[in-house]
């Protein structure tokens, strides 16, 4: 049902565009002419021995190329292709003023973000503040597992043309509005989207930043798509139960870091510098995840660590990553909370599970033990080869 109707509504689009009524004029056109030309020439000209040859005249005067090989013969004939070269003269004029009406239009739609983007599995990133150049930076120099990256805010136009520009390796793509809004996110190919990715924006002056349009976007994303995963910043820890009620996948509070790094500049110095050389990009050793390898899953954990040092001895092995299902427990149990609901909750608490799991879970350094699966990927720090040949 839902498809005849999508099918319904660009055939409504497609009749009112001027292509559609510069391609019916032709056909409409041919076949009147061809059939009056063939009624005239047929019988007295062999070159019209069918209506086919009459099509063929048609196209071929109205096209301008003039073969030659059929031409009217009678006095009436030469008055229809006398009108047929007028007629085709303007219709061509017509059809090529309406095509290329057509990519200009396009084209400028897609300058000032209000074309519809057809890309599948590729990167939201909704809302724009000072931090957004440098991800994007971060994004480029990484592999892609997405098809493009589609900026929704509402930056000035020179300053979008030049992103677009700069960031083209990410197949950058642009929709001017309000990431809320569902057209908007509609616009931007929300339900074939993979990942979004939410800060809190400031690419408008009549918009005040607050962390309300990240708990709305999400619930709008959600929504419209619930299989995309959504990587939300905040800007205050308290909103984190709506960002999670909204079934964020990833939550990112600012500053949540900022009293542990002071206070390791005093008792532990060497902590915080090191971190930060882990998180930049300068330097030659990175903090990087790859996948268990086919062949390690079913091992262990000492194998894998074997088989880091078997492909580089300077690599160091950090712990697991797994990905799995979000599940969230609060949605099993009913709304008054009753006696069985805490029987449960603490049950399944008491059993190592947590009642909101995220769909990433890290395990630094487990047991040597530990069975690898297909879900797990491992953390490593990773030395880079920056040798010029």
């Amino acid at each position: 049902m839902n498809k005849s109707k999508i099918s319904l509504k660009h055939l409504l689009r497609l009749r009112r565009s001027g292509v559609f009524r510069a391609t019916l004029l032709v056909i409409v056109g041919t076949i009147i002419s061809a059939w009056i030309i063939f009624a005239i020439e047929h019988g007295g000209n062999k070159g019209f021995s069918s209506f086919w040859d009459g099509v063929w005249w048609v196209l071929v005067t109205i096209s301008t190329v003039g073969y030659g090989d059929v031409v009217p013969q009678t006095v009436a004939g030469r008055i229809v292709a006398v009108f047929m070269m007028l007629f085709g003269v303007a219709l061509l004029s017509v059809i090529t003023a309406t095509v290329a009406s057509f990519f200009v239009t396009q084209k400028l739609k897609e300058g000032k973000g209000l074309q519809e983007i057809k890309l599948k599995d590729h990167l939201l990133f909704c809302g724009w503040n000072a931090q957004s150049e440098e991800i994007l930076n971060i994004l480029a120099k990484q592999p892609k597992n997405y098809s493009g990256v589609v900026l929704i805010n509402q930056l000035p136009e020179e300053t979008v043309v030049e992103l677009l520009t700069r960031f083209d390796r990410l197949h950058l793509k642009f929709v001017r509005g309000d990431f809320t809004k569902e057209i908007v996110l509609n616009r931007a190919g929300v339900n074939k989207a993979k990942t979004a990715l939410i800060v809190p924006d400031e690419s408008t002056p009549m918009v005040k930043k607050s962390d309300e349009r990240t708990i709305l976007a999400t619930l709008s994303l959600k929504t419209l798509n619930p299989k995309i995963r959504v990587i939300a910043h905040v800007l205050e820890r308290e909103n984190v139960p709506h960002l999670t009620k909204a079934k964020a996948d990833e939550i990112i509070i600012s500053d949540a870091f900022t009293s542990h790094l002071m206070a390791n500049h005093v008792v532990a110095p060497g902590i915080p510098q090191f971190l930060e050389q882990l998180l930049t990009e300068d330097g030659d050793t990175k903090l990087n995840q790859h996948p268990v390898p086919a062949k390690l899953v079913g091992q262990t954990y000492a194998t894998l660590q074997q088989y880091v040092r078997d492909q580089n001895p300077q690599n160091i092995l950090l712990g697991l990553g797994e990905t799995r299902e979000s599940f969230d427990l609060n949605n099993l149990l009913s709304s008054d909370y009753s006696y069985l609901d805490e029987f449960i909750m603490r049950k399944f608490q008491e059993a190592g599970r947590n009642v909101n799991e995220k769909r990433v879970r890290i395990q630094l350094a487990p047991a040597q033990n530990t069975i690898l699966n297909k879900n797990h990927f491992y953390l490593i720090l990773e030395k880079i080869n920056n040798e010029k040949d």
